[in-house]
């Protein structure tokens, strides 16, 4: 089996369980990075690990905000035309090339 796999059904397995996802804040804007298409969003399955990220950005003012599963997955988040998300980064590591998703293949992954 191979590590994406593996990292997969970890990250699935561990927003399933708490039934949601962390993200970056910046005040009152929401942190993801220009992508062809839009935007991507990354996401972490704890919020230990994107303050983690965070710190390593050293960019100041972030904060990790939980998301219920149930807004994550509907309009106001991956749904979302205006926030234009297409892609989305499976808890990033600074430094590190991450698992992504497109925003409907974590949706699908995400409601089975």
């Amino acid at each position: 089996m191979n590590v994406e796999v593996i990292g997969d059904r970890e990250f699935i397995a561990s927003v399933q369980e708490q039934d949601g996802v962390w993200v970056l804040m910046a005040g009152q804007s929401l942190y993801a990075l220009p992508t062809e298409g839009g935007r991507a969003l990354p996401v972490w399955s704890s919020a230990e690990k994107a303050e983690v990220f965070s710190e390593k950005l050293g960019q100041k003012g972030l904060s990790s905000m939980f998301v219920p599963m149930s807004n994550f997955l509907g309009t106001a988040w991956l749904g979302s035309p205006s926030l234009q998300i297409v892609d989305v980064l499976a808890s990033p590591r600074y430094g590190q090339e991450s698992l992504t998703y497109t925003a409907d293949e974590l949706s699908a992954r995400l409601k089975t």
